[in-house]
């Protein structure tokens, strides 16, 4: 079930909403009623892997009980590596197994590749659920966040189901009183529902518009690409990714806004950022500020020199590349990030914050589009065949296919209209305040819904990019 479809839209969500209304003199009725809707969200698209959920709440659960009652510091730190080792190995096994035999050991030691059969399947959301269990217990351990011994409590910070696909990554210690008391404003429902639409129309309108444009040509055979169809192929991916992810986010926070939550942002304009440090700032913030806290810190951060500072950086965005999937893409993806943030460290940033922030911007732009190349293409060949086109190194095509061709007038406006919505120009309009452009907005929140509601009913499945990590 995904938040852009009709199940979920006209079926699962007025429903809950309606009996979340009822309850609402009862925290713990709320909550008992967010719990099992978000099982129920989860079991709809994984069943057989509703019991993985369910067995990574019962341990992070009893594992920040035992960190918290133990008096000693070893055995806390015994039963704190315990419990990371239990969750990393739920990601090790379901997310990596796959990769570490087809790709690695059947290529070192020459054992035979997994048969289609044989591989394992990835349970929807498995990286953000097991990241929660994570910063639970290691928050309980540094006396960041304080125990529940509320099972319903830590039951629904992992399972809550406005976050639980695709994040974003929230902390125990960000809703822990909002688990216990919370309150329900005319203010909170108009901001999270208008927040909701924004998201719903971001990946309707533009991510699914633009994405199909490139699923399109790279779908082409060789033959048939040029240099411009695969700039125009990435630039509509560079627009998809963003709009498709941002706009689950914007989702996830409205519906917990609705519902009385309030989640920390996790996109701010990335593609206006002014370095590849300053985009990792915006994009995916609760990844990560994660990777920051309870990688990079621990690691030693800048601390320990200019040569484990960068040792750190670039430990970080392999792991970070290693996250997003199991494959080699990804992981030349987090490396070629990491590679230019080492660079900014080691004196590029300082030539950046000296030139006109328009070719910062465009310096940062362009690493961030040519990293999505190998985000969005898994086979290394491939990555290299595109790379020629982009660059023209290749300028061979059949012409048969040229850029116009995709770009009818609506796919046009929608590409331009994502162009321009990469970056904060609701500022511009931030100081108006009247009843009369108050209504304005209204009217354009209702058109946007609307407009949605058309394209979902015209449109075959499409989840989120994000599902899949």
């Amino acid at each position: 079930m995904v938040f852009s479809s009709p199940i979920f839209l006209f079926y699962f969500l007025p429903i809950v909403l309606i009996l979340y209304a009822l309850a609402k003199r009862s925290i713990y009725l709320q909550n008992m009623l967010l719990f099992f809707a978000s099982l129920v969200f989860y079991f709809w698209g994984e069943k057989e892997y509703s019991i993985l959920v369910m067995f990574s709440i019962l341990v992070n659960y009893f594992t920040g009980i035992w960190i918290h009652d133990t008096k000693s510091d070893t055995i806390k730190r015994m039963v704190l590596g315990a419990g990371v080792l239990v969750n990393l190995s739920f990601l090790v096994y379901f997310k990596y197994y796959n990769f570490i035999i087809n790709d690695i050991l059947s290529s070192l030691i020459n054992i035979p590749k997994l048969t289609p059969g044989q591989m394992i399947h990835l349970p929807l959301g498995i990286s953000f659920f097991t990241f929660h269990g994570l910063t639970y217990i290691t928050d309980i351990y540094r006396k960041d966040a304080e125990l529940s011994r509320n099972p319903l409590n830590v039951g629904l910070y992992v399972l809550f189901f406005p976050q639980l696909i695709a994040g974003p990554i929230v902390r125990y210690k960000d809703i822990d009183k909002q688990l216990r008391a919370r309150t329900i404003t005319s203010e909170k429902l108009y901001k999270g529902t208008a927040r909701f639409i924004i998201g719903l129309s971001k990946k309707l309108l533009i991510a699914n518009t633009l994405g199909n444009i490139a699923d399109q040509i790279f779908a082409l055979e060789h033959k048939h690409v040029s240099g411009p169809l695969t700039w125009l192929a990435l630039l509509c991916y560079t627009l998809q990714i963003y709009y498709d992810f941002s706009g689950y986010s914007d989702m996830a926070i409205g519906l917990a806004r609705v519902m009385g939550f309030e989640f920390l942002e996790n996109f701010n304009f990335p593609y206006s950022a002014t370095s590849i440090k300053d985009f990792w700032r915006r994009w995916h913030i609760s990844l990560s500020t994660f990777f920051r806290d309870y990688v990079y810190i621990p690691l030693g951060g800048n601390k320990q020199g200019l040569g484990r500072t960068y040792l750190h950086l670039l430990i970080i965005f392999f792991l970070t590349g290693l996250w997003h999937g199991a494959s080699w893409n990804y992981l030349i993806w987090g490396l070629f990030h990491g590679f230019f943030l080492v660079l900014e460290r080691a004196g590029l940033g300082t030539i950046l914050n000296k030139v006109p922030r328009f070719l910062s911007r465009i310096y940062t732009l362009f690493i961030v589009v040519i990293a999505w190349l190998f985000f969005r293409i898994e086979n290394i060949s491939d990555i290299e065949f595109y790379l020629k086109k982009l660059f023209f190194i290749d300028t061979y095509s059949s012409l048969a296919y040229y850029p116009m061709y995709y770009l009818r007038s609506n796919v046009l406006f929608t590409f331009l209209a994502g162009c321009f919505f990469i970056f904060p120009v609701h500022k511009l309009f931030s100081s108006q305040q009247t009843i009369g452009f108050k209504k304005i907005k209204d009217v354009i929140y209702l058109i946007l819904f609307i407009l949605s509601l058309a394209m979902l009913s015209s449109s075959t499945y499409n989840p989120f990019i994000y599902f899949r990590f």
